[in-house]
């Protein structure tokens, strides 16, 4: 270990970190004025300096700081430097020197190597999907390389299919566009992926494979190579319906010509409702060789122990190293075949509900279609990126065929019915109502396609992407207090409309503490808070955010039902002449938002609980806070809620009015503050248990409100009042509201 004596010298006496650096460096030789070509051997000196840093532990310099310290390469770490990864074998393996020197065969490949070839391919698609490069997983496989050259039937048709499989799995996450760099690879290297082959000829080749086996199965007479046959056979059919099920749900180009064949517009579609059923049913059929498959993996070639090839045949980990980028090259573990089955087992099932997402036709609907399904099924991207696709194959048209403002229009007249949407309301054939409401959701159009897409994202990135939304929201509201106060005025002019108050406003104002809500929790399933900063976060929670949703909820269906009344009353005074008596104002028939109402209530009341559970144990001492000279909660609270500054409605919470409340709170006992959260959660309890149907997240609520109803009970009973152990959180059981807990 050398380097220029001076510099290090130097580097070594200037050191902060290092109080007692020894004697002999600091007196060795004084700095020269001028460069100099002598080499000093430090290495004693070196290891002498550094022998009480621990494992992990930097030396902080001037001229090495943090970032120098992550862009260091640790030599001879595989990890790190790329030359040792290049240097594991003299010349890595390609194609034609495989086939030269035999250990890569094109023709007469045995069933059981069949086997462990494909097995291991989907192994690597796997660790691709998973986001590790291509070049380091699934084009490994040297069969990939020139698929044409390979003679043996089976392993060429799956070879092609595979890379048709891999296109059509890049298109889709290019399409949808909800990854980031840890999720995705999506660079080819180069390489074409069999483009001068169509799926369909893909799929025929498969097709004509299956039949090859099926009769060779037939006409032998060993069980054992029939066995073997059936497992080959099963994988093929796999692919095969893979690949369609991928062909079937990839939107289709369709072109729109005027009456005189003239071509005006090209543009995708998705499938059809009538499509998706026959889609559904060959991803069950895909699902169930899939389940064989993973039976059967035993019967395939093994990888060999100690090796990095997920195969003995066909597959080179080194023959793409030199196309990586002149970075520090990612560690990459091709994932064992067991558990890449399972993936693909629980990938095919995410795709059929997926599917759904053609029958939601109301945005409203869509946009919680995707946030529950982004809660269910986040860490695959693929899964994410098919509803995404499917929703707006093409810029502004849902399912390729409505336009979304159209969509959004109808979400509006769903949530609040604006006067000027309703055909039987004058403003509704106003032109400069019609021009102004077109405007409006033209302008808008783009917040909503980017908040439908952030639940494309994986959950962090989730969190991120609201946050940056909020300033979108801010413009977008005082749009829409423009164009009601316009739209209001036009209804002044006019007897027979009906006064436009605050609709697009509440419409606007309700998707945005949505995402607000959305932005807190998300924290809280991220594990990104302290336990001390719980307070404020449920306070923020219970007192504002679940508390205007509500408001906008309930007024929203105030405004329909008053609506209703004002169109019977018009159908019967046209009916009877103006005689008949007023209707009496009835229960509107289907209160499709009467469930979202009941559950943003029971949130509420939950936050409550644990805003006033908190203060119970801020009273007790039981939450330890950190030290003061380390933290000041003034910075910590404004950086909690800093996206949401640049919001006029609802307006920003300032950390004096949280102090405030604060205070009020802790003059209350503690035992008196457990009884107002047991309150909270029992309430909260009962409102689930008595609405029919509840689903899956609502019995997780139930539980959890269940457990800390008994707990808050117990403390405020006397339970461990001696003890100063802080309270557990546990967030097993449900990703935002934990179980308290409370050792002795």
């Amino acid at each position: 270990m050398q380097q220029f004596g001076a510099e290090i010298q130097d580097l070594t006496v200037t050191s902060s970190d290092r109080e007692a650096a020894p004697e002999n460096i600091e007196g060795s030789t004084s700095a020269p004025t001028g460069p100099t070509e002598e080499w000093t051997d430090i290495t004693a000196q070196f290891f002498d300096c550094v022998k009480d840093l621990k494992l992990g532990e930097l030396v902080h310099d001037s001229m090495f700081g943090l970032l120098e310290a992550m862009s260091a390469i640790e030599m001879m770490d595989p990890k790190m430097d790329a030359g040792m990864c290049c240097n594991r074998e003299a010349t890595p393996l390609t194609f034609d020197t495989a086939v030269e020197t035999g250990q890569l065969k094109l023709t007469n490949i045995e069933p059981k190597e069949c086997i462990g070839i494909i097995d291991a391919v989907y192994s690597c698609t796997v660790s691709w999907l998973e986001g590790h490069s291509m070049a380091q997983t699934v084009l490994t496989c040297l069969y990939l390389h020139k698929p044409n050259r390979v003679e043996c039937k089976t392993i060429k048709s799956f070879s092609i299919a595979i890379q048709k499989i891999i296109n059509l799995i890049r298109n889709f996450t290019l399409r949808a566009h909800v990854f980031e760099e840890e999720d995705f690879q999506h660079g080819t290297f180069d390489h074409n992926l069999c483009s001068d082959i169509t799926e369909g000829k893909a799929l025929n080749m498969l097709k004509a494979a299956e039949e090859d086996l099926m009769k060779k199965a037939k006409d032998t007479d060993e069980e054992d190579e029939k066995e073997d046959l059936q497992a080959l056979l099963t994988r093929i059919r796999f692919t095969r319906l893979f690949l369609q099920c991928l062909v079937s749900l990839y939107p289709v180009k369709q072109t729109t010509t005027w009456q005189l064949g003239q071509e005006i517009a090209v543009h995708s579609v998705s499938p059809t409702k009538n499509d998706m059923v026959d889609i559904v049913k060959t991803l069950n059929g895909a699902l169930e060789l899939a389940q064989t498959m993973e039976k059967t993996i035993d019967l395939g070639t093994a990888p060999e122990e100690g090796s990095d090839a997920p195969n003995p045949m066909g597959f080179s980990m080194m023959v793409n190293q030199r196309l990586l980028p002149p970075t520090f090259p990612r560690s990459t573990k091709i994932k064992d075949r067991q558990s890449s089955i399972q993936y693909l087992v629980e990938l095919i099932q995410r795709i059929k509900h997926a599917c759904k997402i053609v029958n939601c036709t109301n945005f409203h609907a869509a946009l919680n279609f995707l946030m529950d399904f982004s809660k269910k099924f986040g860490p695959c991207l693929l899964s994410r990126s098919i509803p995404q696709t499917l929703y707006l194959p093409a810029r502004g048209k849902v399912f390729g065929v409505k336009p979304l403002t159209e969509v959004l229009k109808e979400s509006a007249r769903a949530f609040i019915a604006p006067p000027v949407l309703l055909p039987d309301n004058p403003l509704f054939n106003n032109p400069g109502a019609v021009n102004c409401v077109n405007s409006f959701f033209e302008y808008n159009e783009p917040t909503f396609s980017t908040l439908f897409a952030i639940c494309g994202y994986n959950r962090a990135r989730q969190r991120d992407r609201l946050g940056m939304i909020m300033s979108s929201f801010a413009h977008l509201q005082d749009e829409a207090e423009r164009v009601d106060v316009y739209l209001h005025s036009l209804s002044l002019k006019n007897e027979n409309s009906r006064q436009h108050l605050a609709c697009f406003g509440t419409w606007v104002f309700y998707h945005c503490l949505r995402a607000m809500s959305f932005y807190l929790l998300a924290g809280l399933e991220l594990e990104l808070y302290s336990v001390h900063e719980y307070l404020y976060i449920f306070w923020y929670l219970y007192q504002f955010l679940f508390c205007w949703i509500g408001s906008a909820l309930t007024r929203a269906e105030t405004f329909l039902v008053e609506q209703e009344y004002i169109a019977d009353l018009k159908a019967a005074a046209t009916k009877g002449g103006g005689n008949q008596k007023k209707p009496k104002a009835k229960k509107r028939k289907s209160k499709t938002d009467a469930k979202e109402i009941i559950f943003n209530h029971v949130m509420q009341t939950l936050c409550g609980g644990y805003y006033k559970a908190l203060a119970g144990f801020i009273k007790e001492d039981r939450i330890p806070e950190p030290l003061p000279m380390f933290d000041n909660e003034q910075v910590r609270f404004e950086h909690r809620f800093a996206p949401f500054a640049t919001l006029s409605t609802p307006p920003p919470m300032p950390y004096s009015e949280f102090k405030q409340m604060k205070m009020f709170m802790l003059q209350s006992p503690a035992t008196e503050l457990y009884a107002a959260a047991a309150k909270h959660f029992h309430e909260a309890r009962t409102l689930l248990e008595t609405f029919p149907n509840p689903d899956e997240d609502w019995a997780d609520v139930v539980k959890v409100a269940k457990m800390n109803f008994v707990m808050m009970n117990l403390l405020a009973s006397g339970h461990s009042r001696q003890s100063k152990l802080p309270p557990e959180f546990d967030f097993s059981c449900h990703r935002y509201f934990p179980i308290i807990k409370q050792r002795k």
